[in-house]
Formats: structure tokens, sequence, C-alpha cells
């Protein structure tokens, strides 16, 4: 089993486990914006089962009608989950009105205390991987997850500032506020998902410039080539790159094809690269 697989499930039974730990506190405690923020924890399990299907879909190889393969389902998955997000946060502010607020025990910050380790630790985990495979999905799945440890760091301060609602009344509507906080910050996450993903699917150049360099100075000493310019289009794990290429016009037409697919079975066999398509245009 793959790295990004293992990750992804392990994210998934993480993010499981969290949540059931938070709604089950959130109903005993009697406390808004602990239920909330686990069904905000439920939303990351169900998007870690989108991922993890997303992520096999998009390892098929390539056919006639989708040429560059399947990668940007990554993104569409992405745009799905947030969607997913987006009502839920609207969700969650709309039910936040309904409940009354109640001062939990003190004993709920031991729960709390748990959550919000397991959580760090995926977090980290979830990050490290996807920066270091590139892969788009356990980011997206990484980032979304920062805001949940957010908002179970709230809910924490919410239950401090409850028991001392007792002296300053206003901080009686802690669990209100916070519930709709966390309503807003799911809000805020989707909207950004939503946008980064639709661009990426409308074939947005990625600017790279660490890699773009490195492809130019992979290529620099072939013969024949007098300028390169690389633009990379990623497509989930991998990318699809447009190399546009001034030729010694002194190069005869035999010459040129052998350049051309030299150079391409030179940068898709370089794996760090992470190119598995290449469209070259001459001038």
């Amino acid at each position: 089993m793959k790295l990004k697989k293992k990750v992804l499930i392990y994210s998934m039974i993480n993010n499981f486990l969290i949540a059931l730990i938070k709604v089950w506190g959130g109903i005993f405690f009697h406390l808004s914006s602990l239920f909330s923020d686990g069904m905000h924890t439920f939303s990351d399990f169900i998007t870690d089962i989108i991922s993890l299907i997303a992520t096999n879909i998009s390892k098929k190889r390539a056919t006639k009608e989708h040429p560059f393969g399947f990668g940007k389902i990554e993104y569409l998955s992405n745009l799905f989950i947030g969607v997913i997000l987006f009502l839920l946060g609207i969700f969650i502010i709309i039910t936040s009105f309904n409940k009354k607020s109640i001062i939990p025990s003190y004993s709920v910050l031991i729960l709390l205390l748990v959550v919000i380790l397991l959580k760090l630790i995926a977090i980290i985990i979830l990050f490290q991987t996807g920066k270091k495979e590139q892969e788009a999905i356990l980011i997206t799945s990484a980032r979304e997850s920062l805001t949940d440890l957010y908002s179970s760091i709230g809910v924490v301060i919410i239950i401090f500032l409850l028991h001392l609602s007792k002296e300053i009344t206003i901080f009686k509507y802690a669990d209100l506020i916070g519930s709709i906080l966390i309503g807003l910050i799911i809000l805020k996450t989707s909207i950004s998902i939503i946008i980064h993903n639709s661009l990426t699917l409308l074939g947005e150049v990625e600017n790279n410039e660490t890699l773009e360099k490195q492809i130019i100075d992979f290529l620099k000493d072939e013969k024949g080539i007098l300028s390169i310019t690389p633009s990379l289009i990623k497509y989930g794990s991998y990318y699809k790159l447009q190399l546009s290429l001034v030729i010694d016009p002194k190069l005869t037409l035999k010459q040129i094809t052998r350049l051309i697919n030299r150079i391409k079975l030179k940068v898709i066999r370089h794996r760090s690269f992470k190119v598995k398509y290449i469209t070259i245009i001459l001038n």
C-alpha cells in the first residue's frame, strides 16, 4: 500500500474517533460549541473517504477520451469537499440559536486535551507527507484539519468564559458565539477550497519557479536549443508540462524530431519532476 493511501486511512480513522468523542462530549456536557466542533471533525472523516476514492481514480491510466489521465479528479473531489463544508457551516450557524447555554464541568478539558493532541499529530503527518509527495489532497486535508484544531482550542477558551459568566453576565453567550464562529471558520475554509480548486480545474498554470528552473537547467545542455520557457499545469499528483523552445534554425527536420523525443523521454524519466505529459511548442 502506497504512503499516500496509508496516511489517508490513518487520518480517516483518527477523524472518526475524534468526531465521536466531541459529539458525545457536546451532548453529555450540554456544550453547543463542542457538538458543532464534533460535526466539523465528522466532516473531515467524510472528506477523507472522498479523498481516498479520488486517489484511486486519479491513478487510472490515460485513455483516448482522457489523454492526460485522471489526475484532476483530485481537484474535483476537493471542490465537492468545499461544498460539503459550506453547507455544514451554514447548518452549524443556524442550529446554534436553538440551544441553551449551560456551564460545563472542567473535566471536559481532559477530553479536549486528548482530541487536540490526536488532531495535532494527524496534521503534522498530513502536511509533511503532502509536501514530500507533492499530493494536493493531503495538503487540503491538512489545511481543513488545521481549522478543526483551531476550533477545538476555541472551545477550551469558551469553557473558561462560561465559568466566568457567574461574575460577568455577558460571557453566558460565549457558547452561542463560539458555535457561530466555528461555523464562520468552516465557511471561510470552504470558500477558499472552492475558489482554489475551481481555478485549477479550469487549467490554471502553477507558479513553481523552483521546478521550472530545475527543468531549464536539466535541458540547457541539449544541443540545438537556444532558449527554454516551461509552463506547468497541475494534474493532481503529477504535472502536464508545456515547453516553448527556441531552436537552432540550422537543424534538419530529422534532428528536430530526435530532439523532441529525447527531451520528452528525459523529462518523464526524471521522477522528481513528476511530469507525465509534455507538449512542446517550437519557435
